[in-house]
């Protein structure tokens, strides 16, 4: 399908429409990365920052999903500490998550372009956790970086991945050595 039918909307998940709420939800369900039911997804879904979706333009088809959520505290934390790195700099990060492409839509791009419509709205240092190699490949052309190491997930191996924009580095200036 001609990238031109899909078409993208970013906004927060109670400005959608209900039945588009329910759409999303049970995309996310349906991608399997995590043991809710649709239901709770629409909750999680509702805490989120951003939430952005692909659809199809010609029937409207919601086929892609992703957010961009607010994690509590200790669960940020725990994702760093389980891959074994400090949370340095990730403190209050946002967490890209719940990214899900309707199943005859899949290998087609609209994870990277669902990854970079919300990415788009991050000027902070943010993060994610996957254990899907297709995600991981995703995450890799998007900025993402694997840190640390891997821990059991309920599907596989998890791995925490980091995004710095350029805007949320510290100035560097370059040392000078006395004369």
């Amino acid at each position: 399908m001609p990238a031109s039918r899909i078409y993208s909307w970013t906004g927060t998940f109670d400005a959608l429409e209900p039945e588009d709420r329910t759409v999303a939800a049970r995309l996310v369900a349906a991608g399997g990365a995590i043991d809710a039911t649709a239901e709770d997804i629409a909750v999680r879904l509702g805490n989120a920052r951003l939430v952005a979706l692909l659809r199809n333009q010609g029937t409207d088809r919601v086929i892609a999903v992703g957010s961009l959520k607010n994690p509590i505290p200790g669960y940020r934390a725990g994702r760093f500490e389980l891959a074994g790195v400090p949370i340095l700099g990730f403190e209050a990060a946002p967490e890209l998550g719940y990214v899900a492409v309707a199943e005859d839509m899949r290998r087609k791009g609209h994870s990277e372009r669902i990854v970079g419509l919300i990415l788009d709205a991050v000027a902070e240092p943010a993060y994610a956790t996957t254990d899907d190699d297709y995600m991981k490949r995703t995450l890799v052309k998007a900025g993402f970086a694997a840190v640390g190491g891997e821990w059991p997930g309920g599907r596989g191996m998890l791995s925490l991945w980091t995004y710095a924009p350029a805007a949320s580095l510290p100035e560097t200036r370059p040392r000078t050595s006395p004369d």
